[in-house]
């Protein structure tokens, strides 16, 4: 499964990938900072994570999971660098049609309640609020807006 969009492509996540993944989360202070060992374990836990590669370079990734029919996405970073040219887009359109796909009516994520940037992202995307979550967030301590999107309707 791997879609082009001129110098972009999205592909599953691979094994080979994870040390770009570990760079690009660390140097976006708004995703969250996992361990090389949960990239690892990825499959094992049934979820799906995807990878962006911009003109070469691993620009992106996004991680999500289906339960029962929700999906949630985990974690989602693109290089800062590389921000505003479509990437971001193209992963999220790619696991919310795969959760589609896979039996999810609805998509969720957790932000950063003072990450305006992002909450403008996805509610440009068909996310909206649907709830807060009180100090979800640790460095700094912070709460999380829960933003929710209907899929199979776009």
């Amino acid at each position: 499964m791997e879609r082009a969009v001129s110098a972009l492509a999205i592909r599953f996540l691979e094994p080979h990938d994870i040390p770009a993944i570990l760079r690009i989360q660390s140097n976006s202070p708004e995703a969250a900072q996992w361990s090389q060992a949960a990239y690892e374990n990825l499959r094992q836990a049934s979820q799906s994570a995807w990878a962006a590669e911009y003109h070469g370079h691993l620009a992106g990734f996004l991680v999500a999971r289906v339960v029962a029919n929700e999906m949630e996405i985990l974690n989602f970073g693109v290089v800062p660098n590389f921000r505003c040219k479509g990437i971001g887009r193209a992963l999220l359109q790619e696991s919310l049609t795969w959760a589609a796909q896979n039996g999810a009516s609805r998509a969720f994520l957790e932000v950063r309640a003072s990450n305006a940037t992002a909450r403008q992202f996805y509610e440009a995307h068909g996310f909206a609020s649907a709830g807060v979550r009180p100090n979800y967030y640790r460095d700094p301590d912070e709460g999380a807006l829960l933003l929710t999107c209907p899929l199979g309707r776009k």
